[in-house]
């Protein structure tokens, strides 16, 4: 319905208009994540291997791609094969973006964070989840986020109708050094869970 009052053309160069207004690119070619380089706005925030996070320190904001989210839905039918697959492809680009930061240690970002509605399972991919501060910015991530899915999920509105998990936005945050402990060699630190782990007993769902 989304898509007929919005085309998605219309909405796509929209879309592109955003990220370069506010700088956000692909670090790695087909990954579902992209990455925006900035300072930290939020108040402090304190992670669990120690890193501190203040206001004005260099952070990696990641933003899930939605247009890759709705080519997957369109090539994997089944919900269930759609959330491995979108799962395997979250590990790749957390690999990806340690690679990123490997290559380009003039980065100086301390942390990784993003905001989403489809926290559930973060944590067992190394993610500290966290409530955003009140506010008119939570209110507006709540509604931009539903929007998006709305916009791009098969179901549209339907899709959020009576789902308590999709209720409100969150914060997953990651230190860089944990990052690199994690996802910095092709073999993951076993603390991680496996895609096909996430998906098991829908402990991970997908945009």
């Amino acid at each position: 319905m989304l898509q007929r009052l919005i085309p998605r053309p219309w909405f796509g160069r929209f879309e592109r208009w955003w990220a370069r207004r506010y700088g956000v690119f692909e670090y790695a070619p087909g990954s579902v994540l992209r990455l925006q380089l900035h300072r930290h706005a939020g108040p402090e925030v304190e992670l669990s291997d120690g890193t501190v996070v203040r206001p004005g320190d260099p952070v990696a904001e990641v933003h899930v791609d939605s247009a890759q989210v709705a080519r997957l839905h369109q090539e994997v039918e089944d919900p269930r094969r759609v959330g491995l697959q979108f799962a395997r492809r979250l590990t790749d680009a957390f690999t990806a973006l340690a690679a990123y930061f490997q290559d380009n240690p003039d980065v100086a970002a301390v942390a990784v964070f993003g905001n989403t509605l489809y926290w559930q399972g973060a944590e067992r991919l190394g993610w500290e989840v966290r409530d955003l501060p009140p506010g008119f910015h939570r209110w507006f991530l709540n509604v931009w986020l539903r929007f998006l899915v709305w916009y791009y999920h098969p179901l549209g509105i339907r899709r959020t109708v009576g789902r308590g998990r999709l209720a409100r936005v969150r914060q997953i945050w990651m230190s860089r050094t944990r990052l690199l402990q994690l996802y910095g060699t092709a073999r993951r630190a076993g603390s991680v869970a496996r895609p096909e782990q996430l998906v098991q007993g829908d402990r991970f769902q997908t945009p």
